[in-house]
């Protein structure tokens, strides 16, 4: 978990930052390449401390991501807005998860099925079959988690 963190009395465990994440339904990926932020959101799978992503075969995001695959995501679980007399004390109910990693694109068939299962496991359940025309025209990238930290205004 992240030692920087300035509220600690928000702080999460390392358990409940993988719960977020296994229960989130968007991500906010940001990129970065020569000096010049990129950020996206996109729908996500998450197992084993890594994440999964599906794009097009061609664009910016790969663009980027090969020049420079260091990442920054967050997954945010929204509350509720919390009203208060004077408008600088409202504040809002959430858990979010932050953390940073490296992209990779995953080639082969039998990869890019098992991870375009698992982004689909996030939305669904059951088993999925993905056709080799669809798999073809589909980049499909993980992002292997080296830090995270999660926090709670509950």
């Amino acid at each position: 978990m992240d030692e920087t963190m300035r509220r600690k009395d928000r702080q999460l465990s390392a358990q409940l930052a993988n719960e977020i994440l296994e229960k989130g339904k968007i991500c906010q990926l940001a990129l970065a390449v020569q000096g010049e932020p990129y950020l996206v959101t996109m729908n996500y799978g998450y197992r084993d401390s890594t994440l999964y992503f599906h794009c097009a075969a061609a664009g910016r995001k790969l663009e980027v991501i090969q020049q420079n695959n260091r990442v920054c995501f967050t997954v945010v679980e929204h509350g509720a807005v919390l009203p208060a007399e004077k408008p600088c004390d409202f504040t809002m109910k959430f858990r979010s998860v932050v953390g940073f990693g490296s992209a990779r694109v995953i080639d082969g068939y039998r990869e890019k099925c098992e991870a375009l299962g698992i982004i689909m496991a996030q939305y669904a359940s059951g088993s999925f079959e993905f056709p080799e025309a669809t798999l073809a025209a589909t980049t499909v990238f993980a992002v292997d988690i080296s830090s995270m930290a999660a926090k709670s205004n509950l």
